[in-house]
């Protein structure tokens, strides 16, 4: 993410060139803090130039990360030679890219787990030239969103199943992002628990009755 940099000159219209120039981008994209006016002194003498303090603007730091995001899967998409289109949607404190086209369902199959590694892929890909951010999240027609509610609703009959019989309830083995949707689904509860068993691909949660601050 863009830190806050100092800028100085004769004037602080010229200090905010500057940063823009630096920065590659508009006035209107900045956070600006004046710190020092300036001032011409007298004949000459004891100058003082402009400080400011300025930063790119959250909205425009998302606009960054979605267009380098898109611009690679375009890229990588057309070197692959797959008939998948990219768009982005900027959201609070992430970029949000959904994938349609022909070829776009591939990235579901087997629990989404190229989806997965092609997110890691372009995060690891946008941090390396524009630094660490908000992240982008990429999905395909609702995928992700249908996944979390089937594992909420998965979490929440393990619960009462636990609650009821006053035993663990195994689920079956998941990927670490899907546990961790169970885990976030029932943390809230103090009438059961959650916690992760098994090893590789064998790793599942079991859900436990009663409330974790006594274990």
């Amino acid at each position: 993410m863009t830190e806050e940099r100092v800028f100085e000159a004769k004037s602080v219209d010229q200090a905010i060139e500057e940063a823009c120039r630096v920065l590659g981008c508009l006035p209107e994209d900045l956070e600006i803090e004046i710190l020092e006016h300036g001032s011409a002194g007298l004949f000459g003498l004891g100058a003082k130039k402009a400080r400011i303090k300025a930063r790119l603007k959250p909205e425009k730091l998302l606009s960054e990360r979605a267009n380098r995001a898109v611009m690679f899967l375009k890229e990588l998409f057309l070197s692959g030679e797959l008939k998948v289109e990219p768009q982005a949607e900027m959201a609070a404190d992430h970029v949000k890219i959904n994938l349609s086209g022909e070829d776009a369902a591939l990235f579901t199959q087997n629990g989404g787990t190229a989806l997965e590694a092609l997110e890691f892929l372009v995060n690891k890909v946008v941090a390396r030239r524009l630094g660490m951010g908000a992240k982008i999240v990429i999905d395909v027609s609702g995928f992700r969103e249908q996944r979390e509610r089937r594992l909420t609703r998965m979490a929440r009959e393990a619960a009462e199943k636990a609650k009821k019989t006053r035993k663990p309830v195994a689920l079956p083995p998941m990927k670490a992002s899907e546990r961790r949707v169970v885990h976030l689904a029932l943390k809230d509860r103090s009438d059961v628990y959650t916690r992760s068993a098994g090893e590789g691909e064998r790793r599942h949660v079991v859900v436990y009755p009663g409330s974790a601050r006594k274990k």
